[in-house]
């Protein structure tokens, strides 16, 4: 099942939020059974987890374009998204990681424009899920401000 996350390019000024399919087991399918949002957060971190070692793993050198280059250049850094670290992602580390950050309203969580944590109020993560072939998923990472007031 194919599902269409909303993803904004990291330092990216100008149109910049493209949907990406996802790919997800069968079972999030409607009438496959009950599936919480906790099976949703692990199912796409265990995605993002498979799309980060395969990008590491790959040896063919990518060319960048001029407006990769000069989107690079906005963000401050021209590189070609090389990981030099040796170290793999642990993926029950990464699991547990999105569910703290689900609990600690880290980011908000849309589902076919329906507000599922965030702004708003949070679910518990038992709550159950409902997905359609390409569903619409947004993440949203929420940024904490700190100062003083006057």
């Amino acid at each position: 099942m194919n599902i269409l996350i909303s993803i904004k390019k990291t330092g990216a000024r100008r149109n910049s939020i493209e949907n990406q399919s996802f790919f997800l087991p069968d079972d999030f399918l409607e009438g496959h059974g009950t599936k919480t949002i906790q099976d949703f957060l692990d199912a796409v971190t265990e995605e993002c987890v498979a799309q980060y070692k395969k990008r590491k793993d790959s040896t063919i050198l990518k060319l960048l374009t001029k407006k990769e280059i000069e989107d690079k250049a906005c963000e401050g850094k021209v590189a070609f998204d090389i990981n030099y670290g040796e170290k793999s992602p642990s993926l029950e580390q990464a699991k547990l990681n999105t569910r703290q950050c689900y609990l600690d309203g880290l980011f908000a969580l849309f589902i076919d424009e329906k507000e599922i944590c965030g702004l708003q109020s949070s679910a518990p993560l038992e709550t159950p899920v409902c997905l359609c072939e390409n569903s619409s998923v947004i993440f949203i990472k929420l940024t904490m401000l700190a100062g003083r007031m006057y």
